[in-house]
């Protein structure tokens, strides 16, 4: 069993080194110290991983509680979950799941308290999910937001198949400041899963874009052309590096937009196959380093672990492909 003093040691090395550009390299050994502890064999079955998530959980819930602006400031949670705080103090969720949910049947320890879920319920004012997947879409926190009469929206196919009553079908949505494009995660064995992308403007005027999992260039290149044509300011984006077809989509975005990254969906032990096995789960904060590299050695990037955040700022050119103005500010 991993010790709890591990995982809180490198926690607190982090601490004195946060992200920011000037730390750009100094955090990677950081990290990879985590990517080593994060590596074991069942660490997703290890209670003391889920305390420690806990513990980071409550961490940014006592922290957005008490950050008042001014700007923007974005919370890393597990896998693919970030919070947004601006200015006017909404909070903003994107993918807030509940933890590890294995692509086969098997429970897990790592996984978000009822406690934990109120909690986020009674922060959050609002929730974006991408798609239906359970690693994405936290059906307890979905709940208890609707209970509240708090705006959750999802693709409406999510919101048919997994009975979200109250939830707002993406496709209908409207609301200032918010875009939505329809798309897919193209599946090999299965019937694609509709996947929505997300332009969501904060105040004093950040977009954030978040495309959830859309992997094919087929999919992703319909929507890109649409926030050009529109004339959408892309400030940052929260994405995978991972891809399927087409052109990098790290690369293809900065050459497009100039924007900030903040990478996500790495360390989703759900994805360690075959089920139980030690190694990399999705991508290690190694692996972000590799595929961040040019926009994290250009102060572009903030690779952040569970708990930390960064503050965004918008892009100050007027050309989006200029690509010397940061987008990505942290503090």
């Amino acid at each position: 069993m991993m010790k709890l003093q591990e995982l809180e040691g490198a926690r607190r090395q982090l601490d004195r080194v946060p992200p920011s550009p000037e730390n750009w390299s100094a955090r990677l050994p950081l990290l990879e110290r985590l990517d080593a502890l994060f590596s074991e064999p069942e660490l997703e079955n290890d209670p003391v991983l889920n305390r420690f998530y806990h513990e980071q959980c409550r961490r940014v819930i006592a922290e957005v509680r008490t950050w008042h602006g001014p700007g923007v400031r974005l919370w890393k949670l597990y896998s693919s979950a970030i919070l947004v705080k601006d200015e006017t103090g909404l909070v903003t969720g994107f993918d807030l799941n509940e933890g590890c949910t294995p692509a086969c049947e098997r429970r897990t320890r790592l996984r978000l308290s009822p406690g934990l879920v109120e909690e986020f319920a009674e922060l959050v004012g609002r929730m974006f999910y991408t798609h239906g997947h359970l690693d994405h879409l936290g059906l307890a926190v979905a709940d208890a937001l609707l209970m509240r009469g708090k705006p959750v929206v999802a693709p409406g196919d999510a919101v048919r198949r997994w009975l979200l009553d109250g939830a707002v079908p993406a496709e209908e949505f409207q609301a200032e400041g918010v875009r939505c494009y329809r798309g897919a995660q193209r599946m090999a064995d299965k019937e694609d899963v509709p996947n929505s992308a997300y332009a969501v403007t904060f105040q004093p005027g950040v977009t954030l874009l978040v495309r959830g999992d859309i992997y094919h260039w087929e999919e992703l290149k319909p929507i890109y052309d649409r926030i050009e044509s529109q004339g959408v300011k892309i400030d940052v984006m929260a994405t995978s590096p991972f891809y399927q077809s087409g052109p990098d989509p790290v690369q293809e975005t900065y050459r497009r937009f100039g924007c900030g990254f903040i990478p996500i969906h790495e360390w989703e032990f759900g994805h360690r196959l075959p089920v139980g096995r030690g190694g990399r789960a999705t991508q290690t904060y190694a692996d972000l380093y590799e595929s961040f590299r040019i926009p994290g050695e250009t102060g572009k990037c903030a690779v952040l672990a569970w708990g930390e955040s960064a503050g965004l700022h918008p892009t100050v050119s007027t050309d989006r492909r200029e690509k010397h103005e940061k987008s990505i500010h942290t503090y």
